[in-house]
């Protein structure tokens, strides 16, 4: 491989390597005459059905979901090592190789074990060979133009704070209460409670 960087943006990185690891990793070890089931996409993105505390770092989708036929792989935002995506992305491109139809079973199995990924299978992590291929892929391509996203900061803020208006009779009688902004508490002139009729609305 040539060691001079390419000038790629996120996705065309992505693309770039899975195309390297592809060629160079995972078609040495299939039969002579294999060749990919579908075409496939690689984003930077959630995977489906993903909350911000998941463990999930990439999924590969099966080409029958695509309207235009064609896997869709997403790496998770919370990564930025180039070394981990490219780690996270042999694992999707295993799935990739037969359509995600052997699960992490069979086909899967085998086939991630030849290219050098070890542990769990559901958890996979490269061993000492896999690392330098992947190291070697980084060095013509660049590392990745990305930068982690802290899903739970990416979370939205509520700008305006709710505040609880409740009736103080016992709950047994009423118990009526509701949420407001404080711009409507201030154009609040009659405290009486709606549904009981008999106390006061109180803050809180």
């Amino acid at each position: 491989m040539a060691n001079k960087p390419l000038e790629l943006d996120r996705e065309a990185w992505l693309t770039e390597a899975a195309q390297f690891i592809l060629d160079d990793i995972i078609k040495p070890q299939q039969a002579p005459d294999w060749q990919a089931p579908y075409p496939f996409r690689v984003s930077v993105g959630y995977p489906p059905r993903t909350r911000a505390n998941s463990k999930i770092i990439a999924v590969c989708i099966v080409a029958e979901a695509s309207a235009d036929k064609h896997n869709e792989i997403f790496v998770s935002p919370s990564l930025d090592s180039s070394l981990d995506i490219l780690a996270a992305l042999s694992h999707e491109l295993v799935h990739y190789a037969d359509n995600c139809e052997s699960g992490h079973k069979n086909h899967f199995a085998r086939l991630a074990r030849r290219i050098g990924l070890e542990g769990l299978l559901t958890a996979t992590r490269p061993n000492a060979a896999l690392l330098d291929a992947l190291a070697d892929i980084i060095s013509t391509i660049g590392e990745i133009p990305h930068a982690k996203i802290d899903l739970q900061l990416a979370k939205a803020k509520q700008s305006t704070r709710m505040v609880l208006i409740k009736c103080p009779t016992a709950k047994e009688t009423c118990g009526f209460s509701y949420r407001t902004s404080q711009t409507n508490i201030n154009k609040i002139t009659d405290w009486l409670c709606p549904a009981c009729a008999i106390e006061d609305m109180r803050i809180g």
